[in-house]
C-alpha cells in the first residue's frame, strides 16, 4: 500500500487511494471467509464473517465520503469557484 501525505495531495485523490484499498482489502476479506468456511470451525468462522463485515462497513463509508466529496466539488464549480 502506497503512503499518501494528506497535506501534499488533494483530498479527494487520497480518498479514492483509500476507497481502492478498501475494496481490494474487502475482495482479499471474500477468500478468506470461503477458506475458513471449510475449516469446521464456527469461531473462526465468525470471526473472519466480523471482520468481512467489518470491512464492508468501511467501503460503504468511503465511498459515502467520496460522493460527498464530488458533490461539494461539483456544486463549487457551479457557484463558479
Amino acid at each position: 500500500m502506497p503512503m499518501i501525505d494528506p497535506q501534499g495531495a488533494d483530498l479527494s485523490k487520497v480518498t479514492a487511494s483509500l476507497v481502492r484499498d478498501a475494496r481490494s482489502l474487502l475482495r482479499r476479506a471474500d477468500k478468506l471467509a470461503s477458506a475458513v468456511s471449510a475449516a469446521d470451525d464456527t469461531t473462526t468462522t465468525l470471526a473472519a464473517a466480523a471482520a468481512r463485515h467489518a470491512v464492508e462497513q468501511l467501503v460503504h463509508q468511503l465511498i459515502r465520503l467520496q460522493q460527498g466529496q464530488q458533490r461539494r466539488a461539483r456544486d463549487a464549480i457551479r457557484r463558479g469557484g
